[in-house]
């Protein structure tokens, strides 16, 4: 009985082993900081990855929602929240957001008053050789997210809409915290630049 479990162990080890390494492969594959060019499910877009920024991506919740798309993570401020750049595609089947003027009258102005909380005006904007609109607000985000007395930061977002021409349309979203959202607007204006819509 012992001689059969010196035997067991290593080769149980050795699996586990194994599978740590398959999971590690597994994540390495959603969550990546290279600057490749980056191709979503679907292929409803190419965009270019900011240098140095963690990739992620949901593939099969995406294809339950009909939201195609990406999340890039940047730095840090002091208080731990993060600059994120978001790119989504939303089909013509989208349950919520069947055009893409629903989606902007529904994310360009408060839902209900929240206090500090800013929207600037929609306007005009050329991308991608598309004509879409641009609309910003200054919200708040709350570190960590569920704690029951959350640290309360100031953020900026930008969206960009851009329309598809088969049908959908696509959201850039720009979010960072307030102490370094200037510094890293200019990646998510490189981000806009480089964007390749395949709709």
């Amino acid at each position: 009985m012992n001689r059969n479990l010196t035997i067991l162990i290593p080769a149980l080890l050795a699996v586990s082993f194994a599978l740590a390494q398959i999971s590690r492969a597994q994540a390495d594959k959603t969550m990546q900081t290279d600057t490749a060019d980056f191709t979503c499910d679907g292929n409803f877009f190419t965009a270019k990855a900011p240098e140095g920024w963690t990739k992620s991506e949901s593939i099969s919740l995406g294809r339950q929602a009909k939201e195609y798309g990406v999340d890039f993570k940047g730095p840090k401020d002091k208080d731990g929240a993060y600059a994120r750049i978001s790119i989504t595609y939303y089909g013509p089947d989208h349950r919520r957001f069947k055009t893409m003027e629903k989606y902007i009258n529904l994310n360009s102005k408060p839902l209900m008053a929240v206090k500090g909380e800013k929207y600037g005006p929609v306007t005009n904007i050329t991308a991608a050789s598309r004509r879409g609109k641009r609309f910003e607000r200054r919200t708040f985000d709350f570190i960590p997210p569920y704690a029951v007395k959350p640290l309360k930061v100031s953020v900026f977002e930008l969206q960009v809409v851009l329309p598809g021409k088969k049908g959908g349309f696509y959201a850039l979203t720009y979010h960072a915290p307030m102490d370094i959202a200037k510094a890293n607007k200019p990646v998510f204006d490189k981000v806009l630049l480089n964007f390749k819509p395949n709709n």
